[in-house]
Order: structure tokens, then C-alpha cells, then sequence
């Protein structure tokens, strides 16, 4: 197996780093669309199984059972970021890659390139380019990975390094991140919006959120096949004789997508078939909910911005407004944690760029949506939570930030 590599690659908010673990956890999981895949030289592929992954010398993943235009066959596939990585490794005059039937490569740099991809014995692996066949961008995948390394650490090494900092100093970075993550969700929002207008971006938003996070891109797929406007059209059909029978279901959505939802481990309450329900539901008893969502955007007060977070809620009434803000638009079908996530994720960002208000201050004192428990346990132990400043999204998304900077965490906490 090859040394964990990383790259830097141009992400949506800028450049970011890209470790080839990621590509290679996409390839074990089969986290892309594997149906139809067809290699770079012509010949219809099924994976059967994606291998054994290789923690030690040689190949990335053993014995993976491959079907290569009708013929089932045995070997190793390779994994790499680039095409000619496997030539800047010297796979090919290294014999434990002589098995190689498979090249996986993110990047393929020249098409022409690939012929000369050959093992010792001059073997020329079948290559797929993956790029064009990820359901979500690079940023996203990298992001997930990193969550679930937060998740999965028992304690975080970094935590005593920011708790040797003065409170202010701890709080003056948190700020920091918070203001780069808003700026990132406004750009998100922002391309949604012009390309696709208000309504269809809050509609394929809410999709997205009740799929969140691991069923999210087959929810997009949806929305973009079923417009809120269509979707109107097909759940009810109306008859000669007045009578209305519902036509979309959940479980013909459901079933749209069936070979992509990843249902292993899912809590009953994030189904993505109860969370098609729900947003059924939402659009039979509120069918223009995006009209209403704008109407009661703007009459939120504004308030001052040096308040703090338990101050802000108070004079702007966040409890009544977040209570009402589900009753009158979503008629209080999405529990309040997701309908959080969406505020923080979706709401507040694209009513910013739409012009509606400036949802900034909303954003940072909002209540915390959907988050992992390490970031909230991070945020305790560096104490920068108390009665005047309770648990926020802002607080939230602070962590978050200073998490993903991996790269240069070291030079954050000078």
C-alpha cells in the first residue's frame, strides 16, 4: 500500500486539503454511482466486491471480485488522486502490483496517459475515472471524514493546547471560524439562489436537510426531478367528481432512489422514507410554504450586535420566533432539531443573500441543530459556554471550523 498521500484541491469556499484515504473509504464504501460503470478503455463494469483493504505493503484493496464485460474475475485494485501518481510511486516495477486489474484515479490528467499505466509484467490495468461519478462535491466527502474521526476520538489532543489560552484569546478564534463558516454558507446559498430562483432553492434546501448527512444527494436528485410546483401538481389529482386521491407517496419517491440510500445504522426517526413523508405532508397542508417562509422572515426584529447570545434571544424573542417559525411554515411536522439545522444550514443564509434581512446575528445565537456530540463536549471543556453565552450554532460551527483546519490548527492557537 502506497503512503497516505494528500493534495490540495480547489474546493467551493477555496483550496483545501484532500487526503487519498477519502478516495479510498469511497471506493470501499461504494460511495458513488456504481450502476452502468463503464472503465476508461469501453468495458461494462460491476463490482461485486470492492476487496480487502491494505493496511500493509502493496495494493489498496485484495481480492476484490470484479465483473470486466461479462467475465467475472479476482485481483487488486489500486486507488490514487492522480492518473500518473502510480507512476511517481514506481508501481510499475514493483511486482506486489502485479495483480493490479483495476486503476482507480480521481484525477485523470490525459486521456492518452493511460495506456502507459502498466504493471512489472506489462499488463495494462482497466481504469475508472471516479470524478464525474461522486454524488456530492470533494469538500463534502472530506468533511464527512473528518466528522467521523472527530466522532470516534475518545479525546480530542486538541483541546488542552487552546485551554493553555487566555478565555478572550479562545473566544477571539472561535469568532473567527464562525465569521469564515457564515461567509461559506452565503456562498452556497448565493449559487443556489441564482441558479435556481427562491422557491426551488428552499425547496431542494429542505430536501437536502432531512437527508442529511448521509442521504442527502439522492434527496437532491429528487427535488431536482420533482419541483415544488410539480410536486403540487402529482400529489393530488383531481376527478370529475371532486373527489381527491393522493398520487405521490413516499414510498414512490423512495423507490426512485432505491439502490442509493444508505440505510445501515439509521435511526428510525432519519429514514429517508418518514423524512420524504414528512416533507409530503408539509407541502399538502402548506403547498406554498416558501411564500410563507419569506412573509415571516421579515418580521423579525433586528437587534444590536453587541449582544451577547442569551441577551440576543430575549430581545428578539428567539423562542417565540423559532416555535412560530414551525408552526406557520412547516405547520410543526419537522422535529425542532432538524427544523434547527435547517435555520442555521439553509433559512437564515439564502434569506441573506435573497435580501430579505440580514441573518447574520440570527445565525451565530441560533439554537444548535444536528452537530456531533464531540464538538459540544469540545466547546465544554474549553469553557467558553456559560449562562450569558449558552450553546449556539455560531458556537457550533466555531469548533467546527477550527476542526476542519487541520492544516494549520498549529498556527491558530499561537
Amino acid at each position: 500500500m502506497s503512503p497516505n498521500q494528500v493534495a490540495e484541491v480547489q474546493g467551493l469556499y477555496g483550496p483545501f486539503t484532500l487526503s487519498e484515504s477519502v478516495i479510498q473509504k469511497i471506493w470501499l464504501r461504494q460511495d458513488f454511482a456504481n450502476t452502468k460503470l463503464k472503465t476508461i478503455f469501453g468495458k461494462e463494469l460491476i463490482v461485486e466486491d470492492p476487496g480487502r483493504w491494505n493496511f500493509q505493503e502493496g495494493p489498496d484493496f485484495k481480492e476484490a471480485r470484479l465483473v470486466l464485460d461479462g467475465v467475472e474475475v479476482v485481483g487488486d485494485v489500486e486507488v490514487h488522486i492522480n492518473l500518473l501518481d502510480w507512476h511517481y510511486h514506481q508501481h510499475e516495477r514493483d511486482t506486489n502490483y502485479d495483480r493490479v486489474l483495476l486503476h482507480v484515479v480521481l484525477y485523470l490528467e490525459d486521456d492518452c496517459q493511460a495506456t502507459k499505466v502498466r504493471t512489472s509484467k506489462g499488463h495494462t490495468p482497466e481504469l475508472l475515472h471516479l470524478m464525474p461519478l461522486l454524488s456530492q462535491d470533494l469538500e463534502s466527502y472530506a468533511m464527512d471524514d473528518a466528522l467521523l474521526k472527530l466522532e470516534q476520538q475518545s479525546e480530542l489532543e486538541w483541546v488542552a493546547e487552546l485551554v493553555g489560552l487566555p478565555l478572550e484569546k479562545r473566544r477571539y478564534l472561535l469568532k473567527q471560524q464562525m465569521r469564515r463558516r457564515w461567509q461559506q454558507k452565503l456562498a452556497y446559498a448565493k449559487g443556489r439562489l441564482v441558479a435556481h430562483g427562491w422557491e426551488a432553492a428552499c425547496h431542494s434546501y429542505a430536501l437536502e436537510v432531512l437527508g442529511y448527512k448521509r442521504n442527502r444527494t439522492p434527496m437532491l436528485r429528487l427535488a431536482e426531478r420533482h419541483p415544488l410546483a410539480h410536486m403540487l401538481e402529482t400529489l393530488f389529482e383531481h376527478q370529475t367528481s371532486n373527489a381527491e386521491r393522493r398520487t405521490l407517496t413516499a414510498d414512490e419517491l423512495f423507490k426512485e432512489e432505491a439502490d442509493s440510500w444508505k440505510l445501515n445504522g439509521l435511526r428510525p426517526a432519519n429514514h429517508p422514507r418518514k423524512r420524504l413523508g414528512q416533507y409530503l405532508e408539509v407541502v399538502m397542508k402548506q403547498p406554498h410554504w416558501p411564500d410563507r417562509l419569506m412573509d415571516c422572515l421579515q418580521q423579525f426584529p433586528v437587534a444590536a450586535t453587541e449582544f451577547n447570545t442569551a441577551a440576543f434571544r430575549k430581545a428578539v424573542g428567539l423562542p417565540g420566533l423559532n416555535k412560530g417559525l414551525g408552526k406557520f411554515v412547516f405547520d410543526s411536522i419537522i422535529s425542532e432539531k432538524r427544523l434547527n439545522t435547517l435555520v442555521v444550514d439553509a433559512i437564515l443564509p439564502l434569506a441573506t443573500v435573497a435580501g430579505w434581512f440580514d441573518g447574520s446575528q440570527y445565525w451565530m445565537h441560533w439554537f444548535a441543530g444536528d452537530s456531533p456530540d464531540a464538538l459540544r463536549h469540545f466547546l465544554k471543556h474549553i469553557g467558553v459556554c456559560n449562562r450569558q453565552n449558552p450553546l449556539s450554532n455560531g458556537l457550533i460551527q466555531g469548533a467546527l471550523g477550527l476542526f476542519l483546519d487541520q492544516g494549520s490548527r498549529s498556527s491558530h492557537f499561537r
